[in-house]
């Protein structure tokens, strides 16, 4: 299938917004979130250039912290959305780590691994936190680790939510979380049995972009070069319709050794080079730029 030149394209941006880590993925010793306060900074000022609007899903580790809650709250809400995004380790109930201070915490909780009931009550006081800080229910979620099921669509549901970005297409994790074999590969209403089948959840599923072959829209080292990431826009055009194109990756990769990924500055400047290229080549293209909440079916 061929996409004809005039069909609608859209380009949505989402943000996995943790506190500092290392290898891994265990939390800095002490606690720090430079990721926060500058690496949002710079990206933010990045996609403010090519009208791209990030979606910031915010993880309860960065909740905690006053300062990076400022930031946050800083940011101009016309330019992108805060939503939210649960490792529930980090809060009740039943939290491994109860803080405030998550120094050299090592999160592996898959999501749809907890008891229902204990899924539930976690984005419950995920979502209050969110609303207590910012004034507002956030309307967009991801899952840690991307461990999401049909339950938590109906948690979120019950919640006030309207979209989730959990759906990592063609990638089976552990054996806990499988998306090896997605229904589709834009904008869909998911099954509350099945979160890779459409169904009658009023949440629209956004899946992140990544291909049959497992090659990602995510412009981060180990995972794509702008080759690659311009591989994936080629192949979802070709593919996809409407085309609607989910990139993510992580607010500390931006920032030197604050993630397992860019360990220098060098690391952090060819990062930042790679999604500039992408943006630009989605601005050539005309591609419409969208906050996650902003997205419909038809893109």
């Amino acid at each position: 299938m061929v996409i004809k030149a005039d069909s609608p394209k859209t380009y949505v941006l989402t943000i996995d917004v943790e506190i500092d880590a290392g290898p891994k993925w265990k939390t800095s010793n002490p606690a720090s979130y430079e990721g926060v306060y500058t690496g949002i900074e710079v990206l933010q000022r990045l996609c403010d250039s090519y009208g791209v609007k990030p979606v910031y899903l915010i993880s309860p580790a960065v909740m905690v912290d006053q300062k990076s809650v400022d930031c946050l709250k800083s940011l101009n809400k016309s330019h992108c959305e805060l939503g939210a995004h649960l490792h529930g380790e980090y809060i009740p109930p039943m939290e491994r780590f109860p803080g405030p201070d998550f120094s050299g915490c090592d999160p592996k909780d898959m999501q749809c691994e907890y008891d229902k009931d204990i899924e539930f009550e976690k984005l419950k006081n995920l979502t209050n936190k969110f609303f207590d800080l910012f004034g507002y229910a956030p309307k967009s979620f991801r899952a840690g680790r991307f461990g999401a099921r049909g339950w938590t669509l109906e948690c979120l549901e019950r919640l006030g939510y309207t979209h989730d970005t959990s759906v990592t297409p063609f990638r089976n994790w552990h054996d806990i979380a499988d998306f090896s074999k997605p229904s589709s590969l834009s904008p869909y209403y998911p099954s509350k049995d099945n979160i890779c089948l459409q169904g009658t959840s009023t949440i629209l599923e956004v899946p992140v972009s990544i291909t049959p072959n497992l090659e990602w829209l995510r412009p981060t080292p180990r995972f794509s070069d702008f080759d690659q990431c311009k591989r994936v826009i080629d192949w979802y055009e070709t593919h996809t319709t409407p085309t609607v194109l989910c990139s993510m990756f992580h607010n500390v990769e931006l920032v030197p050794n604050k993630s397992p990924y860019c360990k220098t500055a060098e690391d952090c400047h060819a990062m930042l080079e790679r999604i500039e290229q992408t943006f630009h080549l989605l601005k050539t293209r005309g591609y419409r730029f969208k906050t996650l909440d902003q997205i419909t079916v038809d893109g």
